[in-house]
């Protein structure tokens, strides 16, 4: 498999994760899609933001490297999610 794949493969567990954690943390009745903006239509705040990657990176198994990540990567679902598959490493 290569890396290409390896990161589709990621990208998708971490969307699919991450959906699932954000109507548990932020207590939505509705469902979060990847397309919807983490902080400007879902509320997300920077220590809701902290808690959800340290909760990707233990259902995942993955260390998430925080250095680069700011607002733009965070725009949106799958934009974090594009960020954390290219920027993590398996634990």
């Amino acid at each position: 498999m290569d890396d290409l794949q390896t990161t589709t493969g990621l990208r998708e567990r971490v969307v699919d994760a991450m959906t699932e954690l954000l109507v548990r943390i932020l207590r939505r009745d509705a469902p979060v899609t990847e397309s919807m903006q983490l902080m400007d239509e879902l509320g997300l705040s920077s220590s809701l933001g902290l808690e959800l990657l340290l909760e990707l990176e233990e259902e995942l198994s993955i260390q998430i490297d925080v250095e680069e990540l700011d607002n733009e990567q965070m725009h949106t679902v799958g934009d974090l999610a594009t960020y954390i598959a290219t920027h993590s490493i398996p634990q």
